[in-house]
């Protein structure tokens, strides 16, 4: 381990983040808005983002940060993956990606290690790189979000991959970007006495200050009628709710409203193709496009949010108060329908589930939700990125300590 570099305790230190990525794009966001923040509370800071994201474009690095991209993989099941563009096996896509991983921890030196939802990473490439920056000096931190998915399928496939040993043994710090009346990690997945005093649940990540809604409608083109979003997150599973939403558009859309319908960077040409045959048959207040850049400032301009139920759009529904109708993923896992319920128990959101998906049903849900002024406050936390810079902030004595006594 290097010496600690001269200056405050926090001058100089390296932060290396590994998201794996296999499906959607919440990994590398919630990875992006953790890197931002720790950059404005910890400005001499240096990050590493290691992310297997099939879609980088128009995401924005923090100053002092760079990033590497890992061949992208895509989940085709339970535990079943392949690589979505390079022509060989899965299992040489994984050594690839476990070599690639590696050696930035070698080179980069850590002094923090923030490994996302994944603990051992995709099929465990992340161990070689975690075990030699720990044997390094570098502190370990799992960032798990609010829902992983349901308990027993998660108690099953952490007793395959010795995750409960990983949790005790190799980790300093589990951060939880959630508040455990909404979901208990800690109890759900069985944390051991030792696991569970090293967790913190830091709160929701707050969405960021969104720009003026006047500003935000201005250059939509819609003046002072409502507006409509409807998001399909990634889009990789999003064609049923674009699909049922443009026909509810078309036979009977909202009363002064303007809809805007994000299919998603990652959804198939084809799919995309059959929503613009659907989009032609809606009048030209319904607009469909593959992505937009700051939806967030959309969503919170938005009279009414039509969404799966990935955690950063969740974020922003409860940060913005959003009138909220949540039709979550039911497949390959149980997390969007696990959050969407806990939330609609509290009165936060209006879920669907996707078997009662319909267009006439959707026609009278978004009625519902133009009529909502504002949603209700969020009780419960949402200061989830200082918790996360805080949760750093406590290691960093240890990584310097640590430093010294190296180099004694």
């Amino acid at each position: 381990m290097r010496a600690p570099p001269p200056g405050n305790a926090n001058s100089g230190l390296r932060v290396l983040h590994y998201c794996h990525d296999s499906y959607g794009l919440g990994h590398l966001r919630r990875t992006l808005a953790l890197a931002h923040r720790l950059r404005e509370r910890m400005p001499e800071a240096t990050q590493l983002i290691v992310s297997g994201a099939a879609h980088t474009d128009g995401w924005s690095l923090p100053a002092g940060a760079d990033w590497i991209k890992l061949p992208s993989v895509v989940k085709v099941g339970a535990d079943e993956y392949r690589p979505r563009s390079l022509a060989c096996s899965f299992d040489a896509t994984l050594e690839l990606r476990k070599d690639v991983l590696l050696a930035a921890a070698r080179r980069f030196r850590p002094d923090i290690f923030v490994v996302d939802h994944v603990p051992a990473g995709l099929g465990g490439e992340a161990l070689p790189a975690l075990r030699h920056a720990a044997g390094a000096g570098a502190r370990l931190v799992l960032g798990l979000r609010d829902v992983l998915d349901d308990a027993t399928l998660v108690h099953r496939a952490w007793r395959k991959g010795g995750v409960h040993a990983l949790l005790d043994g190799l980790y300093d710090r589990i951060v939880v970007y959630g508040d455990p009346t909404v979901y208990d990690v800690v109890s759900e997945y069985g944390f051991s006495p030792v696991a569970a005093a090293k967790t913190r649940y830091v709160g929701y990540l707050r969405a960021p200050q969104p720009a003026p809604a006047a500003r935000v409608r201005d250059e939509l083109g819609i003046g002072g009628e409502r507006l409509v979003v409807v998001t399909a997150g990634g889009g990789e599973d999003g064609h049923a709710l674009v699909a049922a939403a443009l026909a509810s558009l078309a036979a009977a859309p909202p009363e002064r409203a303007h809809a805007l319908v994000v299919a998603g960077p990652l959804m198939s040409g084809e799919e995309r193709a059959d929503l613009e045959l659907r989009a032609a048959r809606c009048d030209d207040r319904v607009r469909l496009v593959a992505a937009m850049p700051r939806l967030a400032d959309v969503i919170a301009a938005a009279d009414a949010v039509v969404s799966m139920g990935g955690y950063n759009t969740v974020r922003e529904i409860l940060t913005y108060r959003r009138p909220a109708l949540i039709v979550p993923r039911v497949r390959p896992r149980l997390e969007q329908l696990i959050r969407a319920e806990a939330l609609a128990r509290r009165g936060l959101v209006r879920t669907l589930h996707p078997a009662h998906l319909t267009p006439e049903r959707l026609t009278h849900e978004l009625r519902r939700l133009v009529a909502t002024p504002l949603a209700p406050w969020a009780d419960l936390a949402l200061n989830g990125l200082e918790g996360f810079v805080r949760a750093v902030q406590e290691l960093v004595p240890t990584v310097n300590s640590q430093a010294a006594v190296a180099h004694a």
